[in-house]
């Protein structure tokens, strides 16, 4: 059966925690078929970072790509070579400078900080208005699918992570319109939706998107779904793969997504 991983991250991510040779053994014990390896790239440098916090140095492109081509010719899986491109409209210039210093196999559009506003992690969101904090952040995100440059989206309210784990709960039918216009426009500018399943050991504990707005996707006329772990640690490497791929089934797709040299390569699952 095939199962791939089209989230990853190693120590070329500042906040990676092991080695390529480390993340590319534990894929293969958890028996993937495949992998992309998708290093972050903040478009807006280090301006989502508090005050003291040490800053992240750019993507070291060169290390990085030759670091992987090399690990391909003695892989005993498939490796991709991507990169995750964070918030590309607060920083266009630098988006369209890193997104063509290497043919990318696949680019994850991700928004973890919004505009003049602290990374999503380092947030308190005690006493916060989280309803106008997700009207703004998919409005935001609206913004950034509009600009595209991107593969497919990365986990389509990727808020909700940090705020469960500070014991709080939101209902994202609230936003749902908001939502439908985001999928709606992957839909139409054939970008990928990606199924994140990071949160499955944490306390909120799905999928995301879950099964509503996968099914909504499909509702909406996509094609593209790509599936990552968003692993920064050799444990998390294919975690809930198989999971997602039996509820992607549930939404309506029978194919996932990988992508080579930005060109999406459907495999039935």
């Amino acid at each position: 059966m095939f199962r791939s991983d089209c989230h990853i991250h190693t120590v070329f991510s500042p906040d990676g925690n092991q080695t390529p040779e480390q993340m590319l053994k534990a894929a293969a014990e958890a028996r993937l078929t495949e992998i992309t390896v998708t290093e972050h790239c903040e478009c807006n440098g280090n301006a989502a970072l508090p005050d003291g916090e040490t800053p992240w140095p750019d993507l070291d492109v060169k290390s990085y790509t030759e670091t992987f081509e090399k690990l391909k010719e003695i892989s005993p899986i498939k490796i991709n070579i991507g990169i995750e491109l964070g918030q590309a409209t607060q920083g266009k210039e630098y988006a369209a400078k890193m997104t063509a210093a290497y043919n990318w196999d696949f680019i994850l559009g991700s928004l973890h900080n919004m505009r003049n506003e602290l990374d999503f992690y380092y947030i308190d969101y005690k006493g916060k208005d989280l309803k106008k904090l997700f009207s703004e952040y998919f409005s935001q995100l609206y913004e950034t699918v509009s600009f595209g440059g991107f593969s497919s989206l990365s986990h389509l309210y990727y808020p909700v992570r940090y705020i469960y784990r500070a014991g709080m709960s939101v209902d994202m039918s609230l936003f749902d319109e908001q939502i439908y216009a985001v999928l709606e426009l992957c839909a139409k500018k054939d970008i990928g939706l990606e199924i994140n399943t990071s949160a499955l050991n944490d306390k909120y504990g799905d999928f995301v998107p879950g099964l509503k707005y996968a099914a909504m996707f499909k509702d909406l006329g996509g094609k593209i779904v790509t599936v990552g772990s968003d692993a920064h640690r050799t444990d998390k490497v294919g975690l809930g793969i198989d999971k997602a791929y039996e509820m992607i089934k549930q939404a309506g797709f029978f194919e996932v997504a990988t992508f080579e040299k930005q060109i999406p390569v459907f495999h039935k699952i």
